[in-house]
Formats: C-alpha cells, sequence, structure tokens
C-alpha cells in the first residue's frame, strides 16, 4: 500500500512543469555560494579575545575599571602587610618544681571534689544469659 502512494506521488511531480528559478536569485544563490566556498583567514586568539571581553565589559566600562582597581587595591594591601620576617618557635622555660607541686595538689582537691566515681549503668557488663542445652545426651546408631 506505502508503495502505491508513492508511486502516485512520484508520477504527479513528473507531470508538473518544472519552473524556472529568478535570475536575480541565481545570481545572489551564487554568489553566497562562493564567498562561502573561500577559505577564512585565521583570527588571532587575542583579537577574538578582545572582542569578546568588549562586549562583554561594554555596557558599563567605568564600573568594571573601578572593580578592577579595588582588586589591585586589596592585592597591594594584602602584600605591603604581609610579614616577611621568618617565624621562630619562642622558647619556653620549664615550669618550676614549685608551680608543678600546686598543679598537682588542684588535681588531688579536684578529685576529691568530684568524688569516687561510679560506674553507670550503661558501663556495667551485661550478666550472661545460660543458653539452651540439648537434651540429648546418647546417639542411636541404627
Amino acid at each position: 500500500m506505502m508503495n502505491d502512494e508513492m508511486e502516485q506521488f512520484e508520477n504527479r511531480l513528473r507531470r508538473q512543469p518544472v519552473k524556472e528559478i529568478p535570475g536575480e536569485w541565481r545570481v545572489k544563490i551564487l554568489a553566497a555560494t562562493q564567498t562561502a566556498s573561500r577559505p577564512r583567514p585565521r583570527v588571532p586568539f587575542l583579537s577574538t579575545l578582545n572582542s569578546q571581553l568588549s562586549t562583554i565589559f561594554w555596557p558599563h566600562p567605568k564600573a568594571w575599571a573601578g572593580l578592577a582597581a579595588v582588586w589591585i587595591f586589596i592585592l597591594v594591601l594584602n602584600f605591603s602587610t604581609r610579614d616577611s620576617s621568618p617565624q621562630l618557635a619562642v622558647k619556653s622555660t620549664p615550669p618550676s618544681p614549685e608551680v608543678i607541686v600546686q598543679l598537682q595538689k588542684q588535681q588531688r582537691m579536684f578529685a576529691e571534689l568530684m568524688g569516687p566515681r561510679d560506674p553507670a549503668v550503661a558501663d556495667r557488663p551485661k550478666p550472661q544469659m545460660p543458653r539452651p542445652r540439648s537434651q540429648c545426651t546418647e546417639w542411636q546408631v541404627g
């Protein structure tokens, strides 16, 4: 059925007269194909980048320039306030024996104030429940 429809369609197309393309269309079409078939010159990357950036920054160039100036100011301020001297660890003197004795006294007093530590209910071991044993003591061999 599909083949019959296709044949009828093709027969109708064959019966239609072929129309000529207007001359002015022909000239335009040929000119367009000739310019499209010519190799394009390579555009340098920086030129392309410049044109892309200018389309982005063009609506408000003063605002973008001000933002760039603020960032440059922040970077200069950051690098100028950075301390370039090497950091050395300061030697500290060990605590005196009197200080150590006082710290030990404080620890003992704290332990007395806290009282003895009873293990919490969750910390105590759970009693073992007896497991069921088999009642079969003899093996019957048949």
